[in-house]
């Protein structure tokens, strides 16, 4: 009975540690004229709309040259942190040209990170223009 139960409390991580969020079309030093496209991809979990509580689901946010993130509370919101609650899988991005960091974080219902954090590799593009 104790590894069933072992089993039971453990199966959310194994879950969450298979999946993976990765940007479909942009690579790591890609030079891009805004506005551009960002595709999102997730593997091993669902989409759901923020507020709808399905396990094994999340929703993507899209981070902006965001350095330190708190996995233990809800993910803000702002120009920095695009929240798409919505279950959204792509958008249109307008960025001053420069150089950024992006990254994508599944967050739940609340817009909390999962345990583990189901995070993609963080890359750096060039807007040109």
């Amino acid at each position: 009975m104790k590894l069933l139960a072992t089993i039971f409390l453990l199966f959310p991580l194994i879950i969450y540690s298979e999946s993976k969020v990765y940007f479909i079309n942009l690579e790591d030093g890609d030079e891009l004229q805004s506005p551009f496209l960002v595709q999102f991809g997730l593997s091993n979990m669902g989409i759901a709309p923020a507020g709808i509580d399905k396990e094994n689901t999340g929703h993507h946010h899209l981070l902006i040259d965001v350095e330190d993130i708190n996995f233990n509370m809800p993910i803000p919101s702002s120009s920095n942190h695009i929240h798409f609650g919505g279950g959204q899988t792509e958008t249109l991005v307008t960025l001053s040209p420069g150089e950024y960091s992006l990254q994508l974080l599944v967050g739940d219902k609340f817009h909390i990170p999962h345990n583990p954090p189901v995070i993609s590799e963080k890359i750096k593009i060039t807007v040109t223009r």
